[in-house]
């Protein structure tokens, strides 16, 4: 598992400065320099099998909706920067259950096939002129999870145009939540689960304190919006329950999540020795990682290995550790099976190749190039994958490609002037009219484009 800054996170700081994003959320706000995606193989295959069947029932072609992990503690999830939608650790931590996760995307999921971010964007232009300062900071803090207190910046005379503003954004999360029980409903599961995330949403309200105008919060009460949902989800079936493999799937990844993100010591306290389950010694395998108590932690992957021993991600896990813990070569060993039996996973293909980078095998370069080809094909926002190939290339001596891929990895990170510098040296490099040319040509065009603005 990882966590970096992908090219994705201006966009969302964009987003957030126009004003569009849309968010579920209890937060009471903190500083933040910004997001920090998790980049994990397993734990995004499991959000695209919770999701995916929520995009189909709107009518959304799952393929063209991506959800980001945020590490943070706070409860939120939002929808910024077009079918994106973001989770907190935090929001998939205090869920009780699968039902109550799917239920937080049916009610973002509402946004996205609602068109709420464009009639955001309709009503803000009304309110230009002095309403643009204040509403610029209130999405700033924004960025934290707290819409709600951030509305406190636009005050004075913005106040009637922030009050049109969220008068759309109250709508909105109505609808989102009406949108989302059906969504759940039609995906076969129980739309109750949307109205017992607004119930753990209000416990957290009531931790904020009963003064606030309920006028100038970007979305409704929640005792408002239950009492809105309840007649509604009274007249739908309730649902069956969660396939059993989606609910193991769940499970393992909040235990993932939890064994990366607590202390060590605690995760160890909460899943004990005695505990022989699957998922308390996954659980203490990722904790003795992390200590790192090398042995023992070898000691639970083998356990796991032994129930599972074809998972990838579980293989993957393995070699997370081997190479972490300096093991280049039996890492790079476990990553290649690991791709074998996920061959599409290109953050397992990923590992790989940075695994084989970090050999002593002077041939291993030539590997890692074609693997982290592949892998930045199938997935082009990951820097690091970009910053490999890079190296890999530097390293077979072909330098106009390492240029090109350092272009590639500053595309997505919102810097046009490092894309300019190598994919000009790129071009000057590459054969004329190679596709890798013609690539540099065309990043040239878009970070000019960029710096004009």
């Amino acid at each position: 598992m990882e966590a970096l800054l992908p090219g994705l996170v201006p966009k969302i700081r964009a987003a957030l400065a126009a004003g569009a994003l849309l968010c579920l959320t209890a937060a009471t706000g903190s500083a933040a320099a910004g997001p920090v995606l998790i980049r994990d193989a397993e734990i995004e295959a499991t959000l695209r099998r919770v999701g995916d069947p929520i995009f189909r029932a709107a009518g959304l072609s799952p393929s063209g909706v991506k959800i980001y992990l945020i590490q943070d503690p706070e409860m939120n999830a939002f929808v910024a920067g077009g079918q994106n939608i973001f989770l907190h650790t935090g929001m998939i931590d205090r869920m009780e259950n699968l039902d109550q996760l799917r239920g937080v995307i049916a009610h973002e999921t509402g946004h996205i096939a609602g068109g709420h971010l464009a009639r955001r964007d309709q009503a803000m232009s009304g309110g230009r002129n002095m309403m643009l300062i204040g509403m610029l900071g209130a999405a700033a803090a924004g960025i934290a999870g707290a819409p709600d207190a951030s509305v406190a910046i636009a005050a004075g005379s913005q106040q009637v145009a922030t009050r049109n503003l969220l008068a759309y954004s109250r709508g909105e999360e109505a609808a989102a939540d009406q949108a989302g029980a059906r969504y759940v409903s039609t995906a076969g599961g129980d739309p109750a689960a949307v109205l017992d995330v607004l119930r753990i949403l209000r416990g957290q309200e009531a931790l904020m304190g009963r003064d606030q105008d309920p006028y100038t919060r970007t979305h409704p009460m929640s005792s408002e919006r239950i009492m809105m949902l309840e007649n509604r989800i009274a007249k739908m079936p309730k649902g069956k329950a969660p396939d059993p493999e989606d609910v193991y799937w769940y499970d393992r990844m909040v235990t993932k999540l939890r064994a990366f993100t607590e202390g060590p010591a605690q995760t160890i306290r909460a899943n004990p020795p005695v505990d022989t389950s699957e998922m308390a010694t996954l659980a203490r395998a990722i904790a003795y990682h992390r200590q790192p108590d090398t042995a023992r932690a070898a000691q639970q992957m083998d356990a796991l290995l032994a129930l599972r021993p074809d998972d990838p991600y579980y293989i993957e896990l393995k070699g997370q550790f081997l190479l972490e813990g300096g093991k280049a070569g039996p890492a790079a060993a476990a990553y290649r099976r690991a791709s074998e039996l996920a061959p599409d996973q290109p953050l397992i293909l990923a590992g790989l190749g940075r695994a084989l980078l970090n050999t002593d095998d002077p041939g291993a370069a030539r590997e890692a190039r074609d693997v982290l080809s592949r892998a930045t094909r199938l997935d082009r926002k990951n820097s690091d994958a970009y910053r490999d190939l890079a190296l890999a290339e530097a390293r077979l001596g072909n330098e106009g490609a390492a240029a090109l891929a350092t272009a590639e990895r500053y595309s997505g990170s919102g810097t046009p002037r490092d894309v300019l510098r190598n994919a000009t040296r790129a071009a000057d490099l590459l054969p004329v009219g190679s596709p890798g040319w013609r690539r540099a040509q065309d990043m040239i065009t878009m970070a000019r484009r960029a710096l004009k603005k």
